[in-house]
């Protein structure tokens, strides 16, 4: 075990020549779908690019959870990964990773009905105190600014980075090997099956899954999505919360698109959509962003003004478009070389879904690889 709790991982030199499926992305979908495939008995090998897991978009990820989503397709991934996060028999820690803040989604009152089948739906599934609150000033610390709320006493938030560490090592005890700071060069196809060309040697796989978030917007050869994939900028400041401010749940407005989340007791990690497109991951903060956010969380935070700000985070999140009716896209799509898969952009909704799009992303590998040589 490494100093800050992740799996000792391999380095390039000791690369096997051959696995059953190669994960490319050690962030928190990667991590998830070879979770699930070590442990059906698949040897698995993950690359990455970075010396650590999660350190791109998983890493900088907010980290929110609840069931409840506007889009049923995320929605039914959301429901079943927030039962897994509060299960402490799925984690290797023997706890589990949720901190059970509450979470509260704003919406217009005239979403009322929508809000309260949903709350049904979650307290049939979870049984839990899923409830909408109208005509009420605040809900879990979270002023409503005029709108109602969909109040998960149940729900709150994960630490990513935490949560990607915990299924590195379970996939590790279960034989796979997680190899840092490895570059993918390229994915061939070698007799109908890939070889991923990698600057530590070529490794020839039954099947390859791509999980390499806002990358897949510029990917390397061979690992390229059927659908366009773009990058958007995502940015969060945390700022300082000091009595009298009052503990609070996490909250998103789908009216604006507001967020914010507690960090620990004293600290709150606000953010709002910030639309700068095609943008590169390592981009700078934007200082005037940041302010316009502390500006605009103010209605729903109203101590935010004279909190001290300590730091502001840029980076960005691969997003998809949107469907243009019909059915909901797959989790998978392929790339052009057989037997190689690219996850589906999550538009910012990795973590919330990350349990179960993992055991339903393996269920599909298993089918498509062939028999575990292992």
């Amino acid at each position: 075990m490494s100093r800050d709790g992740t799996p000792v991982l391999r380095r390039g030199a000791d690369l096997p020549p051959r696995a059953d499926v190669v994960v490319v992305g050690a962030g928190i979908t990667g991590a998830a779908v070879a979770h699930q495939l070590a442990r059906r008995g698949a040897h698995v090998v993950v690359l990455d690019g970075a010396a650590r897991p999660a350190a791109g978009a998983t890493g900088h990820s907010g980290g929110m959870v609840r069931a409840f989503d506007e889009d049923p397709a995320i929605a039914a991934l959301a429901l079943p990964s927030l039962a897994a996060y509060r299960d402490p028999g799925r984690w290797a820690s023997g706890r589990a990773p949720l901190h059970t803040v509450g979470a509260v989604t704003v919406a217009d009152p005239a979403r009322g009905p929508a809000l309260r089948q949903a709350a049904a739906r979650i307290n049939d599934a979870l049984r839990s105190s899923a409830h909408v609150v109208s005509g009420a000033a605040e809900a879990l610390g979270i002023h409503l600014a005029g709108g109602i709320a969909l109040v998960e006493p149940e729900a709150g938030w994960v630490a990513p980075a935490e949560v990607t560490g915990d299924w590195l090592r379970q996939a590790v005890a279960d034989g796979a090997a997680v190899h840092r700071a490895v570059r993918v060069r390229a994915v061939e196809d070698d007799g109908g099956r890939p070889a991923v060309v990698t600057d530590a040697g070529v490794l020839r796989a039954g099947a390859v899954v791509s999980a390499v978030g806002p990358w897949a917007a510029d990917p390397v050869p061979g690992l390229r999505p059927a659908t366009c994939v773009r990058t958007r900028s995502i940015q969060v400041s945390i700022v300082e919360r000091r009595t009298p401010a009052p503990p609070h749940a996490t909250f998103v407005d789908l009216r604006t698109g507001r967020y914010a989340k507690p960090v620990g007791t004293d600290r709150t990690l606000i953010g709002m959509p910030h639309l700068v497109w095609d943008c590169p991951v390592d981009a700078p903060p934007d200082l005037v962003h940041a302010e316009a956010t502390v500006s605009a969380l103010t209605s729903h935070l109203p101590w935010l003004p004279t909190a001290r700000r300590i730091t502001t985070v840029r980076a960005a999140d691969a997003y998809a478009p949107a469907p243009g009716g019909g059915a909901a896209p797959a989790l998978l799509e392929g790339t052009g070389v057989p037997h190689v898969w690219s996850v589906r952009a999550w538009n910012g909704g990795g973590v919330k879904t990350a349990p179960e799009a993992g055991r339903r992303i393996a269920d599909a590998v298993a089918a498509d690889s062939p028999a575990p040589s292992v």
